[in-house]
């Protein structure tokens, strides 16, 4: 008999209580749609012996599904309890009185589905004996096949253990179980204990906001990606806590920090809470466009600089905070990391960084823009430090932008350039979004952009290698859509000016052929340099900016 048997995997549980004289309880970390399942087929087995008088058999089955009613009352009677949803329907199919005459079947889950499906099927295969005994023996063997035959392991945690790390490596190649739904069961089961609604906090509060597949949707976060609802999670507790919080301890850290503090509040207000900050973080997808909060999150995205949502998340939910104050907040945030992914500093440390700002912030947090404002004028090293215009210029005087400067970063500069030159009266009120550089004066130049002639040996070695020197400087890069791009290729300055005028309509290539028409070379370049860093400088205000009377 034993190479019968059948394993139906591993469960994990964590144990929350284990009084003396009590039924000992523990929620199920991983395995709720296995047990969910099985305790339907024990139930529909059950109904189908005493149907066909096999009355031991449908006790013993009784005898899985739910507790000593002498040890329990209520829903602990039942053996496995939903922690939100599906609850009524449960409670009707595996109840060993039926379903009560009142019973509506709920369209929005499968249980009564599954109870009939298993009830048919057991009939169906019992159907071929016509002798009660006979029928009575066969429920007895699937009596025996589900009691004894059905194998699972059981994983109880200790205190010290993390549920969602030991989660995820079960699951690896299944679908995963999110660090949310964790809080959700979690936060659920204390509402129960607090004596709360849960069907309605369930069903009009937390399945509304946070059940929604748009939290199942994986987003990248620097190398990895991660599933909404644990970037949201990490980012509000990061908010919440206000200190480094690692995807991997989500649940432990809500459990013991939030859930089970000392000055925690109701369940309920958790959940209010959670559902709240769910939805202005779903906001920030759909700003009004051109507004300074949906470029804000544009160009947050173009950065790669995800660790700052908690800080956000803290500036919208701040009620204290004028939307005038909030946009300068964000104008300097995004002035600080723009300046600074310009000239390629470290981004290691904002993780670091982002909690004691949002501290500070949370002092007065009326005044939240001018918090930011000085503690990012305090910095003075490379982790921290604000540019300022000088040295951006320096920068980019002395070092390449293309090759140096990541791509898309050069492109999300040289786009805000292109808007700035915008106005009430330009045609085109959108910067196109397929973008890719262009070198003015080309990579490879010797064939159709030759040196001056005449030059001699000395000269021309100099001038070949001022030449090499300004090829990759921003004064030499503008922006065209990608098809443009390869047909402008090498080609000589009058043969791209004529493309352009006749291809482009970015005013960035219409100003640079109207100044540079005659003649673009190295003093050009140099020259445009200077105009696009001023441009750039405008754009994102440094540390010596009036950031106070500066209308946002």
């Amino acid at each position: 008999m034993q190479g019968w048997s059948h394993f139906l995997g591993a469960i994990v549980l964590d144990q929350e209580t284990q009084a003396p004289g009590s039924v000992p309880l523990y929620t199920v970390i991983d395995g709720q749609q296995r047990l969910t399942t099985l305790q339907l087929l024990l139930a529909a087995s059950a109904k189908v012996a005493s149907d066909v008088g096999a009355v031991v058999d449908a006790q013993i089955l009784s005898g899985l599904i739910m507790n000593n009613p002498l040890k329990t009352a209520g829903e602990d009677v039942f053996k496995v309890w939903p922690t939100n949803a599906n609850r009524v329907s449960f409670r009707a199919v595996v109840h060993p009185d039926g379903a009560p005459s009142n019973h509506v079947n709920d369209p929005s889950n499968l249980i009564d589905e599954a109870h009939s499906y298993f009830v048919g099927r057991i009939v169906q295969w019992l159907s071929d004996e016509t002798e009660a005994s006979k029928r009575q023996d066969m429920v007895k063997i699937l009596r025996i096949t589900l009691c004894d035959l059905l194998k699972m392991v059981s994983i109880t945690l200790e205190a010290d253990d993390n549920a969602q790390v030991i989660f995820e490596t079960l699951n690896a190649r299944g679908t995963p179980l999110l660090a949310l739904d964790l809080v959700k069961n979690a936060t659920l089961h204390e509402a129960a204990k607090q004596s709360a609604d849960v069907d309605a906090l369930y069903h009009e509060v937390w399945k509304p906001q946070l059940d929604a597949e748009y939290w199942r949707v994986e987003r990248r976060q620097g190398r990895l990606y991660r599933p909404r609802a644990d970037l949201f999670l990490m980012h509000w507790l990061t908010m919440k806590l206000r200190r480094v919080v690692p995807a991997t301890e989500l649940f432990a850290l809500f459990r013991k920090d939030v859930l089970q503090s000392p000055s925690a509040p109701k369940a309920t207000e958790i959940v209010d809470e959670l559902c709240r900050d769910a939805a202005i973080m779903r906001s920030f997808e759909t700003q009004t466009k051109g507004s300074v909060e949906q470029v804000f999150f544009d160009r947050l995205e173009q950065m790669d600089v995800s660790t700052f949502y908690p800080l956000t998340l803290f500036l919208f939910r701040n009620q204290s905070l004028s939307a005038g104050r909030r946009r300068r907040a964000l104008r300097i945030v995004e002035s600080w990391l723009v300046r600074r992914s310009l000239m390629r500093y470290t981004t290691k440390n904002y993780n670091v960084k982002v909690p004691p700002l949002i501290d500070k912030m949370s002092a007065d947090p009326g005044m939240s823009d001018e918090t930011l404002l000085g503690e990012f004028r305090t910095g003075t090293s490379a982790v921290d430090r604000w540019p300022t215009d000088a040295e951006m210029l320096t920068f980019f005087e002395r070092s390449d932008a293309y090759g140096n400067v990541g791509r898309s970063r050069l492109v999300m500069a040289l786009a805000a350039v292109e808007l700035s030159l915008y106005s009430s009266k330009t045609d085109l009120p959108d910067v196109p979004k397929n973008l890719s550089l262009e070198h003015v004066l080309p990579q490879r130049w010797k064939l159709n952009w030759p040196l001056p002639e005449g030059l001699d040996p000395e000269a021309e070695s100099a001038a070949r290698d001022r030449r090499l020197a300004a090829v990759h400087k921003l004064g030499n890069l503008t922006l065209t859509t990608g098809n443009l791009n390869s047909d402008l290729s090498n080609k000589e300055w009058s043969e791209k000016q004529r493309k352009l005028n006749d291809h482009s309509k970015l005013l960035l290539n219409t100003r640079l052929i109207e100044k540079y028409g005659a003649r673009f070379d190295e003093t050009s370049i140099e020259e445009r340099t200077h105009e696009m860093v001023a441009a750039i400088c405008e754009i994102w205000p440094g540390p010596d900016a009036d950031w106070v009377s500066m209308d946002v």
